[in-house]
């Protein structure tokens, strides 16, 4: 792993809250052995008007400067991380692409600079600096090459074409343009790899993990036999294929089916709610989660397949294996790594046949060499990856410069 090494992380998301993020569990690992300045994602006007409201609560005196904009985190032991509260921002998403969203975009990111120049000298983080944008290009294109980095790198963990409404009509050409000024990209999946390494030629992937540690409190030798118990962890989202899962619901009504995780969707949620034996639970903090897991007889991931899903590489796969859970999947994505491990099926009457077939046939050994196969798809082993990648990065960006020099001369 990189060592004694400065590292400015922007973010599309902030360091907390209550569901998981890659870049965040990465840096947790770096920072054991490098200094970490993790700056969030600077919270809108929209969303303050929201806190104003009672709706979203956001650290008020940070965000407008009346506190100490930088706090210090300790996510594990030897760590060390300060993040950074940015100034509140211009709403801009709204905006249609061209000169006024560029320039309010350009006003967001000063206002970014600005705070953050000002942390890297207190923090006498200036030397070597790697300078990594985690999912966030618009914040990067605007802001890159601003702080005499010495390598700029892109953590791309999401396709930009398949997301939302917002996602797509701004980060296509704000991913475009800033992937044109990087050293190097790090994607998550086969899929994303395929669509960005045509942008970049320094392209690398490092998939998603899970916290092996944490999540393996979750297992049980054997399923409670009283009830079973379906589960989902992650956000009730429009990746879900509800038609599968009302297919499960009314052909197991004596099944209880959990859904731990944000609800981004009304429609999802409506449809949820009529079934007597569909609970949701809503955000948990990731420690609740393994208690949540040690009640479920098998874990569900009923994505659908479009543009987005096909690029994911999700975290919950390993999450449930570390439980020692049996696992039934849609084929949304390139799932290769998990075939032999878990079901991979097509249609909601493979889903339903596989469910029960995989409950039928679970055993205590068949958990544990579940286990076995999560305990390899960890984050330490994963920023192992992204250090071994930003090495190679930074090598070949030296030796391009080295051409370029000579070349002049």
């Amino acid at each position: 792993m990189i060592e004694n090494r400065n590292i400015i992380c922007f973010s599309s998301t902030e360091w907390g809250g209550n569901y998981i993020k890659p870049s965040v569990e990465i840096m947790k690992i770096l920072s054991t052995k490098n200094k970490l300045l993790f700056v969030n994602s600077p919270n809108t006007i929209a969303e303050l008007v929201a806190h104003l409201r009672g709706k979203k609560k956001i650290d008020l005196k940070k965000a407008l400067g009346l506190k100490n904009r930088i706090e210090i985190a300790e996510p594990l032991p030897g760590a060390q991380v300060y993040v950074l509260t940015p100034p509140i921002g211009l709403t801009i998403n709204f905006l249609p692409p061209g000169g006024l969203y560029r320039f309010f975009l350009g006003f967001n990111a000063w206002q970014v600079r600005r705070v953050a120049k000002r942390a890297i000298r207190q923090l006498n983080m200036q030397q070597d600096l790697i300078h990594m944008v985690a999912f966030n290009p618009g914040m990067g294109l605007a802001n890159a090459r601003r702080y005499d980095e010495k390598s700029l790198i892109y953590h791309c963990y999401d396709e930009v074409k398949g997301g939302n409404s917002w996602l797509r009509k701004h980060g296509i050409w704000l991913e475009e343009a800033f992937m044109k000024l990087i050293d190097g990209v790090i994607v998550t999946s086969k899929n994303l790899y395929k669509n960005k390494s045509p942008l970049c030629a320094d392209c690398y992937i490092v998939n998603n993990a899970a916290n092996y540690d944490l999540f393996s409190r979750g297992f049980e030798e054997q399923a409670n036999s009283k009830r079973q118990v379906i589960g989902y962890i992650g956000s009730v989202d429009d990746r879900i294929d509800y038609d599968i899962m009302q297919h499960l619901f009314t052909s197991m009504p004596d099944t209880k089916f959990v859904f731990v995780g944000r609800v981004m969707t009304e429609r999802g949620l409506a449809i949820l709610k009529k079934y007597p034996n569909v609970f949701v639970e809503g955000a948990k903090t990731p420690d609740e989660l393994p208690a949540y897991l040690k009640t479920f007889t098998l874990g569900v991931i009923p994505f659908i397949k479009d543009t987005f899903t096909n690029c994911i590489y999700p975290m919950k796969i390993n999450e449930y294996l570390s439980a020692g859970l049996p696992v039934v999947s849609t084929d949304f994505g390139d799932m290769n790594d998990f075939r032999g491990t878990i079901s991979i099926v097509d249609t909601k009457e493979e889903f339903l046949a596989s469910t029960l077939a995989q409950i039928a046939a679970d055993t205590p050994k068949k958990r544990h060499e579940r286990q076995k196969v999560a305990s390899g798809n960890t984050w330490i082993s994963r920023a192992e990856e992204m250090s071994a990648a930003i090495i190679d990065i930074e090598k070949k960006a030296a030796a391009q410069k080295n051409n370029r020099i000579v070349e002049t001369v």
